[in-house]
């Protein structure tokens, strides 16, 4: 414990012991406690302190009642005198007063009309000769300049003392703001200085305690006031300004110490020295004294009468911090932040009360945490007390304010322990009986719930009852939630009430719905950019507070660890579709949460050497993940392989090299997993709508409707609101950067432990980046996504599909390669906004996809099998994946580098069978809706042009029309250029002669000549002129380049049998081709060779078709046990499939492509299920070649 016990104990003592009239036989020991204040220390416990203090302040506040009542005699006896009694006393009268009033360890003068301070008197020694004019209060200047020239007079101490002497009282008034009474008079008016009199000229170590013990036990209203306008200081705030103007001149002193302290010093050096040492002690005495005093104040806040409300100071101090750091309590002079006024007051509280500094804690946080659940974003600036008194002069009790002094209240071990033990720190174990306790929100919030402006309390009973009817219906309409869930982790846990706070979407007011749609776009985006930078400041105040409480030691980190671990644990369904508002935490909590653990990552992020310390198996440890990453359960995470596969790998003993690392990586990955990446799909989901209310309003009349119409408004401002925080630029860097780690993570990882990982990692690398190049590519500059074009790459590979069988995440991965990697060209001029440092390999200057060995070795073959598996995604999904992949195929067909590969496809029998099922199904798919809705369009379009017949029809039918077809248009503009794209593959893929002939197997031969003949017969046929609309360019329907592209495509097989004999089988007509070949001829679609092989097809066909007629005729009466059980056709190649039925191999193999199940009793199967059936083939045969003979031998 400082000294400030002691010397204020000997000061309560000598000041009792006056009281009681014993100044004659106390005076010795008095001086000796003066001096010698160890000795006081061990004698009494600070207990027995306190209390002597306590009894001295009593005392103190009794002698200024009398004082009180002696001022009032004298102003009766003085009323008939001349003004000037008002500006000077004589000495007699001031003695006499004194001596009435008896001793006054301390009192300060009215303010007079020419007082520049205010003035004190100190406890005088008794034994003083000049006790009597050392306890008297100074009135005026003149005064006390009268005083200090008869001291001067009998002063006899050199020059040099005298300067020394007036040094240490410029000292004294700098760093305290005390002027002694003995001071010489200055003509500079300073009103925020106080006129002491310490019962000595001489200023010494032993006198600070006295001086400070004087100023701190003044009345609020003697205390001056700062500057015309400004309010009174705090004690606590004067204090720790005392302590930091201290630094700053021991600072200065020991610099000039130090230069001075070189080689032999002359005699003025070494006095010059001495003097230095002797000021620098009384500066260490003034911030031990000033320390003590403040955690006396806080232990004990009616000791003082400026210290009533020391908690709420403290309280102001702290929030100051963010506002001046220059006075900042927590600031150390040098940077030194141990030194500061607030790290030395919580070791003196320790010292002396520790369970104080832990009520102050206590009351400090509950009122914080108060302020702040009134807060309803981070836009709020309102001045709420903190406190029950308030603390003087908050103005700015904004959220970011009172997160950055939660933040400086962290920086110290001890307090950051203390608040990471409270009970509100984390949520209510899972299992007890307050985490199932049901809340329901409180409306004390809700504009509703409280009286209008200019409503008072008196009178107008239906006003109140209506209010109150108010209240308690918006409260009914809250739904209830667990204590133990996303809005309980808001509402009940101390670093969820910081964390929940972020940009309003739907109130925000400077995107109101009334003004949205009026703003200039400079306005918006000025308006954008200032929320941006609040949300900005405001996530780094919860950032640092975070990393104060990491920093603070073993416990306080755990703690919010576990506390991230809740947070995720609640919030399991925050990706759903349609999140659970009575689970769930709000997006803003969700995504400052994962912004908070970026932070805590980017060391290591940024340092690849320490990326290897990262261990994949925390994520099938239960222990180390506690849950996060469950694999059973309601809540259970998808991984990327099945479960038989990962079932070894989750048997691997989890054993890190640095846990903490791999803690933080996992559950920041899961961060941003329920942050940005839910956000974003939400956004985009609010895109979609607000583009179909924008086609709806628009097509009921101009587009000045959109201007009125409030619900276009109300989602225009939710889009901008919104978007503030999404696409904020460091932010987004952030989790950039974060997700190309998880990419080159799985890059680099086993195979067994990839197997083990979440599904999310892959989905959400690919998310947030696709989202980006299409909503902001700008954002995207200067990230390196290297890893994410080779986690693409890789997971897309044959190798990694039987692993990876989630199909929709496979087509994401195909995404991502279109969104960023496909360099822009004619057909995806949108995406020319991409940056080219995204696509282009700064290594090679190429793009990734030509330059990369990894795609050039396995990324078209991966591209034709994604092709077909995309089947399974969905109808509108499918066909947005499939035209993605085939700009790609394209891209990479034109290039050499990819050549080889593409004809290694024909390796791999089954994957190409698989694209090419996909490709004959996008096409016959696209060609019926096309042909479909192509018609229906021209029947719309022929009853508008036709005056009466439109005019014929009521109002409700022109409107089913119009609606028709504007759908119907909407339609043929999604199908037609993935038609046209498909066609174009199908001709440049069929280039290849081994490709070719893998189009024209059994299974695939007879599809190919029906979609082709199909198509034909729709654009060449007799009903080619219902697809005649008024307007193909807009529907992008081009007839002529499909026309020339379906013709192409007949040339390239018509030369082969197979070919023929399907065209022949699927009764196509060769007058069809002919009159083909005359508008081919007519438009000059096709040339050379092409266009030969295309007119000999016709003949071709006919020969063909007599073939197939023999055949049929001889295989006519074949026995029912030869004849496919699904198309009733003789069989070719027989199989036995595993519910015993025979089908042709071609047969079922179509099938499971479409379907993988058996037809017959719906089980699951694939094709390496069926067995051939090798004794029926045989017995086929025989009857076949029989069949033969006689038909060679017969006469017809």
């Amino acid at each position: 414990m400082s000294g400030l016990l002691p010397d204020l104990a000997s000061w309560a003592l000598r000041g009792q012991q006056r009281g009681d009239n014993n100044n004659n036989n106390n005076a010795a020991e008095n001086n000796h406690q003066r001096q010698d204040g160890d000795v006081e220390h061990e004698a009494l416990t600070p207990e027995e302190l306190r209390a002597q203090r306590v009894q001295r302040m009593e005392l103190l506040r009794q002698q200024r009642l009398s004082s009180s009542q002696g001022d009032q005699q004298m102003q009766h006896q003085h009323q008939g005198e001349e003004g000037t009694a008002q500006e000077t006393v004589n000495a007699a009268d001031t003695a006499a007063a004194a001596t009435s009033k008896g001793p006054e360890p301390m009192d300060v003068d009215p303010p007079s009309t020419t007082s520049t301070s205010t003035s004190i008197t100190s406890p005088a020694n008794p034994d003083s000769p000049s006790t009597t004019q050392a306890s008297s209060t100074t009135l005026n200047n003149d005064t006390s300049s009268s005083s200090t020239k008869k001291k001067r007079k009998g002063d006899k101490e050199s020059d040099a003392s005298r300067k020394f002497q007036r040094k240490k009282e410029l000292l004294l008034r700098k760093v305290l703001g005390i002027v002694l009474s003995s001071s010489p008079r200055t003509n500079v008016l300073d009103l925020s200085l106080v006129t002491m009199d310490i019962g000595s000229t001489d200023i010494t170590v032993q006198a600070i305690a006295e001086v400070l013990s004087n100023r701190v036990a003044l009345s609020p209203d003697a205390i001056p006031s700062e500057h015309s306008g400004r309010p009174k200081k705090s004690l606590l705030a004067y204090l720790s300004d005392s302590h930091r103007k201290a630094a700053e001149e021991l600072k200065t002193l020991r610099t000039s110490s130090a230069s001075n302290g070189g080689g032999k010093q002359s005699h003025a050096q070494q006095q010059l020295q001495q003097q230095n040492n002797e000021l620098i002690e009384i500066l260490q005495e003034i911030q031990k004294q000033v320390v003590s005093y403040s955690a006396t104040v806080l232990i004990e806040p009616d000791l003082f009468e400026l210290g009533t409300d020391s908690v709420a100071q403290l309280s102001d101090c702290l929030l100051g911090t963010l506002t001046d750091l220059s006075s900042s309590i927590t600031f150390g002079v040098g940077g030194n932040i141990a030194s500061s006024f607030y790290f030395c007051l919580v070791d003196e509280l320790l010292a002396q009360d520790a369970s104080s500094l832990e009520r102050v804690v206590t009351e400090i946080v509950d009122a914080y945490e108060n302020a702040l659940l009134k807060c309803e974003s981070v836009l709020d600036n309102s001045a709420v007390p903190i406190l029950g008194g308030g603390a003087v002069g908050v103005s700015d009790n904004s959220p970011m304010t009172i997160v950055s002094a939660l933040s400086s209240l962290c920086m110290h071990k001890k307090v950051a322990e203390i608040i990471s033990e409270r009970s509100d720190f984390l949520l209510p174990p899972a299992q007890s009986p307050r985490a199932t306790e049901m809340v329901r929100p409180r409306a004390n919030n809700n504009p509703l719930s409280s009286p209008p402006t200019g409503v008072g309390g008196g009178g107008g009973g239906a006003n109140r009852l209506l209010q109150q009817f108010m209240a308690n219906l918006a409260q009914q309409q809250q739904p209830a939630f667990k204590k133990r869930s996303g809005p309980g982790l808001e509402k009940f846990t101390f670093l969820g009430m910081c964390f929940r706070l972020g940009i309003p979407t739907k109130n925000n007011p400077t995107f109101s719905p009334t003004s949205i749609l009026r703003q200039s776009f400079s306005a918006l985006e000025s308006a954008t950019s200032q929320q941006r930078q609040q949300l900005r400041l405001y996530q780094e105040s919860c950032n640092q507070l975070l990393h104060n409480m990491i920093k603070a030691g073993t416990k306080p980190r755990q703690a919010v660890m576990d506390w991230f671990v809740d947070g995720l644990l609640v919030n399991a369904g925050a990706s759903a579709t349609r999140p659970d508002i009575t689970k769930v935490s709000s997006p803003n909590l969700l995504l400052n949460m994962s912004v908070a653990l970026l932070k805590l990552c980017e060391p290591f992020v940024s340092d690849p050497k320490k990326h290897h310390l990262i261990d994949p198996h925390f994520c099938s440890e239960p222990s180390a993940h506690k849950g996060v990453y469950a694999s059973t359960g309601d809540d259970a995470v998808p991984r990327l392989a099945s479960s038989e596969d990962i079932a070894n790998a989750m048997k691997v003993e989890y054993n890190p090299k640095n846990a903490f690392v791999t803690q933080l990586f996992f559950l920041t990955a899961r961060a941003v997993h329920f942050g940005i990446a839910s956000s974003l799909s939400q956004h985009e989901s609010l895109l979609r709508h607000l583009s179909h209310l924008h086609w709806q309003i628009t097509s009921r009349g101009s587009s000045s409707d959109l201007q009125s119409d409030p619900q276009f408004a109300v989602y225009v401002s939710r889009q901008r609101a919104a978007e503030v925080a999404l696409f904020q630029e460091d932010m987004v860097a952030d989790h950039l950067r974060f997700l190309q780690l998880v990419a080159k993570v799985l890059c680099e990882m086993k195979d067994e432990d990839l197997a083990i990982m979440p599904e999310d990692f892959v989905s959400d690398v690919c998310h947030v980046i696709t989202s980006m190049a299409k909503l902001k590519p700008k954002l995207l500059r200067g990230i390196d996504v290297t890893f994410t074009f080779k986690q693409a790459v890789k997971l897309l590979s044959p190798t990694y599909a039987s692993m990876v069988r989630n199909y929709n995440l496979r087509a994401m991965l195909g995404d991502v390669l279109y969104e960023l990697f496909l360099p822009p060209s004619n057909d995806v001029d949108r995406r020319e906004s991409v940056p080219t440092s995204v696509y282009i390999d700064s290594r090679t200057n190429e793009t990734y996809l030509l330059s990369d060995p990894g795609a050039q070795e396995c990324l078209a073959p991966s591209l034709l099998l994604l092709y077909g598996e995309v089947e399974h995604t969905g109808y509108y999904d499918r066909m947005s994946h499939r035209a993605k992949i085939s700009s790609i195929i394209k891209y990479l067909w034109e290039s050499s580098e990819h050549r080889p590969a593409f004809r290694r496809i024909t390796q791999n029998k089954e994957s190409f069978i698989k694209f090419a099922n996909g490709i004959m199904n996008e096409t016959n798919t696209l060609i019926a809706t096309v042909m479909q809705k192509l018609p229906e369009i021209r029947e719309a379009q022929v009853k508008i042009k036709s005056p009466q017949e439109w005019a014929a029809l009521s109002e409700e039918q022109q409107k089913q029309i119009s609606e028709r077809l504007e759908e119907n248009e909407r339609e043929v503009k999604h199908a037609l250029p993935l038609c046209n794209k498909t066609l174009q593959m199908f001709g440049y893929l069929n280039t290849d002669e081994d490709i070719r002939n893998l189009f024209l197997l059994e299974e695939l031969c007879a599809r190919l000549v029906s979609m082709l003949l199909h198509v034909l017969t729709k654009l060449v046929g007799s009903k080619g002129l219902e697809l005649k609309v008024d307007n193909p360019e807009e529907l992008d329907f081009k007839p002529k380049v499909m026309l020339r592209d379906l013709c192409y495509i007949f040339s390239l097989f018509a030369t082969a049998p197979v070919f023929q004999e399907e065209c022949a089988k699927s009764g196509g007509d060769p007058g069809l081709l002919r009159q083909a070949l005359k508008t081919v001829r007519r438009l000059n679609l096709l040339q050379g060779d092409h266009l030969d092989a295309f007119a000999a097809l016709p003949d071709l066909m006919e020969g063909a078709a007599q073939r197939v007629a023999e055949d049929e005729k001889l295989l006519a009466d074949a026995p029912d046990e030869f004849l496919d059980e699904i198309l009733s056709t003789y069989m070719k190649d027989p199989v036995v499939l595993p519910s015993g039925h025979y089908v042709d191999r071609s047969t079922i193999t179509q099938h499971l492509l479409n379907d993988p199940i058996d037809p017959f009793n719906r089980n699951p199967m694939t094709i390496d299920d069926v067995k051939p059936a090798t004794e029926l083939k045989e017995r086929m045969n025989a009857w076949l070649e029989e069949k033969k003979k006689a038909a060679l031998t017969s006469p017809n």
